[in-house]
């Protein structure tokens, strides 16, 4: 299945505009005398936003050459990205700050032949910690860290040509630490970018990589998780900070040399918890009605390609109840796809509830579609889906669905990115996507539902429920009668004419 453009930013578009912003950025500066030469030190979780942050692409598009050194195994990559095959025999490929501090007090030779001789021949020296040393178990080992990087910058002021870009270290995964231990590598990574560090010395600029990837408890943000036990960022996060990275550096360089204003990390560094701004959760919708699209309104979006065509608006005169649905028109061709969907002004907190139910007419059966529901960060929403198909049920009259959290699958083209499992306390939206196919579906009265509540028993020939007869024709008297009746809408959920909560059967995907 194709992926949808809202509330969703697609990742590969994202991508694609950072790097044509380095190459616009490129084509206003003019061109350098001779390439200023970026050495990176690190190890996976900068080698992961070097490939999946475009950083390589981006500098190089800026007139710089970009070279970077992991373990020792894999050694010097150069300019163009190629291995060399050799390394900088980093002392026991030890990154932490005891072992840059070694490093740094390595004697300067020419040739090279120890670590810090071998960075000495680039420009610009970037170098970083990974997320262990976000452990910071006591104050005398956060006073440690502290006095390696002192000690590092005394060295770093005996060479004013060079620039120096220490980058702050990922933060830590609840499983993996605790809140104290989180709360003092904060500490650590806000000293390092203060007077108290910075001033004075001009050469020196401190990229802060924890601050843009921990969340206001100071563990890895949950959207930018692999899983719970794995605290490498994944590629959202990536790909996110990578042009960030780029920009800091960019502007260290310029800065560096014209004097201006240090650069600083945007969005700015999350302050200490007790200082954090809550997001906005609205509270749940009333009487648990998420839409029941009265009165009409003009907030849902559609997508659609490859010669197909989706319309998506309110129409009066054909409901569930009141006077109002939703009516989604499409025209999908042979490996096409469309989608129409809406998001909230605030996030929703759906987390009391169980899932979600909504009532569904049709111009047809057999039709397969898929409800999707977007959750956790409001910049870079997790899609997830449940497949649901059109039956006589729902093209006689009205037919009502109702599916539990755990129904829902992430979105397989989303891959790493963003949360493992939906998240219903942090809802931003909701949307459709429909298969091959021509005609119509209304939907209405969405609503969410728990295991101790039934959703509103509403057949389609209640007054509170008008139909229109000439579009929708009502049910005949005893079709309540048919609670047993084959025919489902899909194995998913069981479709409920008479407002019983479904319950979740085995799940396929849509043919």
């Amino acid at each position: 299945m194709q992926h949808s453009t809202y509330p969703h930013r697609s990742l590969s578009r994202l991508f694609t505009l950072c790097i044509l912003l380095a190459l616009l950025l490129a084509a206003g500066r003019p061109a350098l005398a001779q390439p200023i030469r970026i050495m990176f030190l690190h190890h996976s979780c900068g080698q992961n936003l070097i490939e999946q942050g475009g950083v390589r692409e981006a500098l190089t598009a800026l007139g710089y050459e970009f070279y970077d050194h992991g373990y020792n195994e894999e050694g010097l990559r150069l300019a163009d990205g190629s291995y060399t095959g050799t390394h900088f025999d980093v002392p026991g490929d030890n990154t932490d700050p005891d072992g840059f501090a070694a490093i740094f007090a390595q004697p300067l030779h020419d040739p090279p032949d120890n670590t810090f001789s071998h960075l000495m021949q680039y420009d610009v020296i970037a170098f970083k910690s990974c997320f262990p040393t976000s452990n910071i178990w006591d104050d005398y080992q956060l006073n440690e860290y502290k006095a390696y990087y002192l000690a590092i910058r005394d060295r770093m002021d005996q060479y004013p040509d060079k620039i120096f870009i220490p980058v702050t270290m990922p933060p830590e995964l609840p499983n993996d630490s605790d809140l104290e231990a989180a709360a003092r590598a904060r500490t650590f990574t806000v000293w390092l970018q203060s007077d108290e560090y910075l001033a004075g010395h001009p050469n020196v600029f401190v990229f802060d990589f924890f601050g843009l990837l921990a969340g206001s408890d100071n563990f890895l943000r949950p959207e930018y998780r692999v899983d719970e036990y794995d605290a490498h960022p994944n590629e959202l996060a990536n790909r996110t900070i990578g042009p960030l990275f780029v920009a800091f550096i960019d502007q260290a360089v310029r800065s560096y040399d014209t004097g201006e204003p240090r650069p600083t990390p945007a969005p700015a560094t999350v302050p200490p918890a007790e200082a954090t701004e809550p997001p906005v959760i609205a509270p749940p919708p009333t009487a648990g009605v998420i839409d029941d699209f009265e009165p009409a309104a003009d907030h849902w979006e559609t997508t659609a390609e490859t010669g197909s065509t989706v319309e998506c608006g309110s129409e009066t005169g054909v409901a569930h109840g009141g006077a109002t649905s939703l009516r989604i028109a499409y025209s999908i061709q042979p490996g096409g796809w469309g989608d129409c969907g809406r998001s909230f002004e605030a996030l929703q907190d759906w987390s009391s509830n169980t899932g979600i139910s909504l009532w569904l007419h049709s111009d047809g059966t057999g039709e397969w579609f898929t409800l999707m529901l977007f959750s956790g960060d409001p910049d870079e929403p997790t899609p997830f889906e449940v497949d649901f198909e059109t039956t006589p049920e729902s093209d006689d009259g009205w037919a009502q669905l109702a599916f539990q959290w755990t129904d829902f699958d992430k979105a397989e083209w989303v891959g790493d990115a963003g949360l493992a499992e939906i998240d219903p306390a942090r809802m931003l939206g909701y949307g459709f996507s429909i298969g091959t196919g021509e005609g119509a579906l209304w939907v209405d009265d969405v609503a969410l539902v728990t295991g101790a509540e039934q959703p509103p028993s509403t057949s389609a020939t209640s007054p509170a429920a008008p139909v229109a007869t000439t579009e929708v024709p009502a049910e005949e008297p005893g079709g309540e009668e048919e609670e047993g009746a084959e025919g489902g809408i899909c194995p998913g959920a069981v479709v409920l004419p008479l407002g019983v909560l479904g319950i979740a059967l085995t799940r396929r995907r849509r043919r």
